[in-house]
This record gives structure tokens, C-alpha cells and sequence, in this order.
């Protein structure tokens, strides 16, 4: 019997040998597991604000009374935060009972029929074994990357979605968002309704025939479906019209203008599941929005600022967040980003983040040098000094903001945990 920690480690050694072939690896793993592709679920894809959208709806469910299963990545502090029930991380003995037989499978299959899955793919097949398990309701699985080929594209869910889509991982995706679009329509099943974000129109055509060839139903988004919002630093009130649903007045507690439309894809899947059968009573959704906790997305700790934007996408959304509610006060930004996400477009935005930076070289083999990161920020006119540690220099950059400023801290969503970690956050 492998310790919880013994089981992490192995999923993670499979970076090492794993071969991702399509989808066949977690396919084989889930029948190996005698696990079905069908479960309740909604299915949710997109660049930015698929984390968000899943975290809403998960809140909504279990405000409703189910009983939640919720499949995220990549996590930021310990690896049972990717897989909650109701809510909170599953425990080490949770891990155990559905890791050993995982891990004692794909030995199998590696062994036996040259199936070596990847991290990403067992942390998939874990996820579900867990749900199916511990009989949850309904589960909330957020993709990993792209759609099409990404392993969680293994499931038939109830409902699809897809949140705003960027250019982000254009190696894998393809160089514009149609193509990047493309890519995440791929999770749209047949016959299985999908929501969709707002997008520009040949997105949105994107969207429209995949789902025809699909026989899909589509309830596709328009920006004038917001009715009307007040955002402040803390969260928004808005107010939608979905078809024939109207929402007043509605509290989001997560900040930022961006997740106005994120909480409008949520309500589109609530009306979708409603279709469906599944009973979600107003006041649960009302309640899930204004009570829904996403750590390192405008996360606030005292004066400090936590944001995992880590893509130009992602980025301006902080931009106009900082711009909107904290242009007076003083700010300092503390950075650690990875070397493929470091754009010209980036430094553009992450320049009127602040005029002052310390940077970091984050815990990865793609991060970016802390003195590489910092000259790219002082040519775009940003005061920016490297730092041996993140304690150093989140000390610095407190010293620096003062009691009445603020510090920003942003970049990867692992820089984002690293973070949390030097704040004393807990991750449970």
C-alpha cells in the first residue's frame, strides 16, 4: 500500500516516460479501471476563465444541496487541490484508495501493452475514479489544454462550455483564435448542449458549426446579455437577461470586470442543467456567487495582491482591473514568469502594472531568469531589481509600497502558489 506521497510522486515520474497518443492512454486507463465515459458532469474549456467558471458553477451545485466533484489544474500549492469533493482537496487517505489501484493499473498497461500515460493523464483517470467512487452528484472538470485532444475530452458530460478564448499555447493550438478556438471546440459532444462565452463573430462561426456538426444545441453568449454592473476591488453586482431568465442584482464575489462575463457562461450552464432536470434553485445561485473562494485570482492577503495571469490575455485583464480600482494607490509589482510566456505584448501590459518590480526566478525548468525577466521590464521603463528569493523579495516590495500601497504579485499559476506559500496561506 503506496503512501499518498508515494503515489504523487509516481504520477509526477511520469513526465519522464509517458507518451501521450491521442486520447487512447486515459481511455484504456478508465476501462482498465471499469470506469465509465458517461457521468454527470459539465465539461468546460477555454484560454482564461475556465478555472473561474468551474468554481462558480461548483459553489452553485453544492449550494443546491449536491454533492460536488471538482477536477482542476494545474494546482498551486499541494496536488489534492486538483481534485475536491464538496469542495474541499481530497484527503491523503482518499488519495490512497483510488491512487493505488491507478498506479498498479498503468504499471499494467506499460508493462503489458507499451501504454505509458503522462502526469496529466493519470491525474485525469484519478479524478474520475474518485467521482465515481465517492458517488458524487454531479462533477465540474475543468480541461487541461486545448479541448480536442486534451485527456478529460474522454468524458460525456451533461453540459459543455466554453469560457474566453486567447492566443496561449499557439505550439499546440495553432497561431490564431480561430484555430485556438477550433481546438476547444473539440470537447462539444453530440446532442450535448454547449455554452459558450462571448466572442468575436469568427469565433463564434467557430463555435457554430462545430456544434451543427455535432447536433449539438448552442446557446451562444452576447455581451449585451449583462445588463448592468458595478465592480469595485472586492467583487461586482450585475445583472443579466438570458432568454426568457432575468437575474437582478446579482453579487459576484470574485473581482475583476472579467468575471462578469465568466459569471454570464455560468448562468447559461445553470439554464442548460435546469433543461435538463437538475434542480438549482435561485437562491442557491445567488448564494454560490457571492460566496464562491478562487484562490490566486485577485486574491487579496492584506495589501498584497495574488493573480495566476500568466498569458497576454490574462495579464490585461489585471491591467484593467489595477487600472480601474487601484490607479491611486502606490504599487509595486512582484513577478516570476516562465520563459515561452514572456511576450513583447506581455511587457506592454505588465509595464503599467507598476513603475517598480522585483522579480523572481520561479520553481520550474521553463522559468525565466529573475535578471533576464527584470532587464526585459527595465526596457519597457519598469524600475525592475532581480531577487535571489521570494521572500526577499516580497520584503522588498513591501518596504517599498508603504502601509497605504500595494503589491501585485503575478506570473505563473505555480509563482501564484509559491506566493501563497510565502504568505502563510493555506492551500485546505
Amino acid at each position: 500500500m503506496r503512501s499518498a506521497q508515494e503515489i504523487i510522486e509516481i504520477i509526477h515520474g511520469s513526465q519522464q516516460t509517458g507518451n501521450k497518443v491521442g486520447l487512447q492512454n486515459t481511455r484504456r486507463l478508465l476501462e482498465a479501471l471499469g470506469l465509465p465515459a458517461r457521468i454527470p458532469a459539465v465539461h468546460v474549456a477555454g484560454t482564461n476563465g475556465k478555472g473561474s467558471v468551474c468554481a462558480m458553477l461548483e459553489r452553485i451545485l453544492r449550494c443546491a444541496g449536491l454533492r460536488t466533484g471538482l477536477y482542476t489544474s494545474p494546482f498551486l500549492q499541494a496536488y489534492p487541490e486538483r481534485i475536491r469533493l464538496n469542495g474541499a482537496p481530497i484527503s491523503d487517505a482518499v488519495l490512497e484508495r483510488y491512487g493505488n489501484p491507478l498506479v498498479e493499473v498503468s504499471a499494467r498497461l506499460a508493462r503489458e501493452e507499451d501504454i505509458h500515460a503522462t502526469p496529466f493523464e493519470h491525474g485525469t483517470a484519478l479524478a474520475l475514479s474518485v467521482f465515481a467512487g465517492e458517488q458524487v452528484d454531479i462533477a465540474v472538470v475543468e480541461v487541461g489544454l486545448g479541448g480536442r485532444l486534451d485527456p478529460t475530452n474522454v468524458i460525456v458530460p451533461d453540459v459543455c462550455a466554453i469560457t474566453a478564448i486567447g492566443l496561449d499555447h499557439m505550439h499546440t493550438l495553432g497561431d490564431t483564435v480561430e484555430a485556438i478556438a477550433g481546438e476547444k471546440a473539440g470537447i462539444i459532444k453530440p446532442g450535448t448542449p454547449v455554452v459558450c462565452q462571448p466572442a468575436v463573430p469568427s469565433v463564434e462561426a467557430v463555435f457554430a458549426a462545430a456544434a451543427a456538426r455535432q447536433g449539438a444545441p448552442l446557446l451562444q453568449l452576447r455581451e449585451e446579455m449583462l445588463l448592468r454592473a458595478e465592480c469595485d476591488a472586492r467583487g461586482s453586482v450585475a445583472s443579466y437577461q438570458l432568454g426568457g431568465t432575468r437575474w437582478e442584482s446579482l453579487r459576484l464575489s470574485l473581482p475583476g470586470e472579467h468575471q462578469l462575463q465568466n459569471a454570464m457562461t455560468v448562468l447559461g450552464v445553470v439554464e442548460q442543467l435546469r433543461a435538463l432536470g437538475w434542480r438549482i434553485p435561485d437562491e442557491a445561485v445567488r448564494q454560490g456567487l457571492a460566496t464562491t473562494v478562487w484562490p490566486a485570482r485577485l486574491e487579496w492577503c492584506g495589501n498584497v495582491l495574488i493573480d495566476g495571469a500568466h498569458n497576454a490575455h490574462g495579464v490585461t485583464a489585471l491591467r484593467r482591473f489595477v487600472l480601474n480600482h487601484l490607479a491611486n494607490r502606490r504599487r509595486v509589482l512582484v513577478s516570476g514568469v516562465l520563459k515561452d510566456k514572456l511576450t513583447p505584448e506581455m511587457l506592454d501590459v505588465l509595464k503599467d502594472l507598476a513603475p517598480v518590480a522585483f522579480t523572481v526566478t520561479p520553481d520550474s525548468y521553463r522559468a525565466l531568469d529573475a535578471e533576464d525577466y527584470a532587464a526585459g521590464l527595465r526596457s519597457v521603463g519598469v524600475a525592475a531589481v532581480s531577487c535571489g528569493t521570494l521572500d526577499e523579495a516580497l520584503r522588498q516590495a513591501r518596504e517599498t509600497a508603504g502601509a497605504e500601497g500595494v503589491v501585485i504579485a503575478c506570473g505563473s499559476l505555480y509563482f501564484a502558489g509559491e506566493t501563497r506559500n510565502a504568505l502563510g496561506l493555506s492551500w485546505r
